[in-house]
């Protein structure tokens, strides 16, 4: 049966005809000072019909890596076997991401909110800029939000299950996890919860999910380099294939991190010393309860503290101070973020 007759895709200044890719801006808000911060964002307009996933990335500015996964999906993706529509926000939060910090720098907000739906009036920089974001969420059949961790660790995927407005988007969203490739990892009511990365209902993919939009959030490695780049691009195409958007032929094969089994969102590690972090178990490799995962010293050596898996499971990130940038720690810091083993 032929496709049914394709319109062009427009949003805001961008139009893409069928079948192919169009670069521009969605839109933006004006600074105090006359400068204007624009979203960059990237559309493949399928030549045949089909659903339309969006990708962000760079929600936070420090973890480029996003970015980089998102324009190597843009430049391997061919528009002309495409089924529906692929919107690519490669930068969600410019100004954090020319401070390279965690939030923007002019208003202190974590674009890691319900922040694309609903900006309150006299809305912020950032609840402008996630305004003109979440106009394109609207649209969206399939969500997939890209962020990093710094290392060490290893990728994952976050499915915020518990947030599923109905059966049919969880179990959309657990076939997405599955595709994906990397270790899924359900981030439903976790016991060790850390207060700063804020509540867990909140986040973009969740808040989506309870509007019924199957969505994950996919973390990969080297948050602020663009080592990961090729990983999430092979993500995201494993993705549009299990969604039957592209049908070019090839498998959908999992990542050489993947672990078997199911694992949920236990929390994070904290230490009870300050010191120096020494790692004593792989990241991304699984472990059974009382396994010695890191050791804290005091500047001579002398073990402080000794941290052990509370629960069977796996690591995926070892943090120090500054979310990671050094291995010495604070007490009460968080130190790991980790999956308990459900089967």
């Amino acid at each position: 049966m032929a496709d049914e007759v394709r319109e062009a895709f427009r949003q805001g200044d961008i139009r893409a005809e069928p079948g192919t890719m169009v670069r521009g801006m969605l839109g933006g808000a004006n600074m105090p000072t006359g400068e204007r911060v624009e979203i960059p964002c990237i559309v493949a307009h399928g030549a045949h019909a089909g659903p339309t996933l969006v990708v962000t990335a760079v929600t936070h500015g420090n973890e480029i890596v996003g970015a980089g996964a998102a324009i190597q999906f843009s430049r391997d993706l061919d528009p002309r076997a495409l089924h529906g529509t692929v919107v690519i926000v490669p930068i969600a939060n410019p100004p954090a991401a020319a401070a390279g910090a965690y939030v923007s720098p002019f208003d202190g907000i974590n674009m890691s909110g319900p922040i694309y739906w609903d900006a309150p009036h006299g809305a912020s920089l950032s609840h402008q800029l996630g305004a003109v974001i979440g106009q394109v969420l609207e649209r969206a059949d399939y969500y997939v939000d890209l962020h990093g961790n710094f290392q060490p660790c290893v990728p994952m995927t976050m499915m915020f299950l518990e947030s599923s407005r109905d059966e049919a988007t969880r179990a959309a969203t657990i076939a997405m996890g599955e595709a994906v490739g990397v270790t899924p990892v359900d981030m439903s009511a976790p016991p060790a919860h850390p207060a700063w990365l804020g509540p867990m209902d909140s986040f973009p993919t969740p808040t989506a999910l309870s509007r019924g939009i199957p969505a994950l959030m996919v973390e990969l490695h080297g948050a602020p380099t663009l080592m990961d780049a090729d990983r999430g691009s092979r993500c995201l195409f494993n993705i549009l294939r299990s969604l039957g958007m592209l049908n070019d032929g090839e498998a959908i094969r999992p990542d050489a991190t993947r672990l078997p089994g199911r694992y949920g969102y236990y929390g994070a590690l904290e230490t009870k010393a300050a010191g120096l972090m020494w790692i004593r178990h792989p990241v991304g490799e699984p472990f059974e309860a009382g396994a010695l995962l890191l050791e804290i010293t005091d500047p001579f050596g002398e073990v402080l503290e000794e941290i052990r898996a509370p629960v069977a499971g796996f690591c995926w990130a070892y943090f120090g101070s500054h979310h990671g940038s050094s291995h010495i720690v604070f007490s009460g810091g968080t130190v790991a973020l980790m999956a308990q083993r459900l089967d």
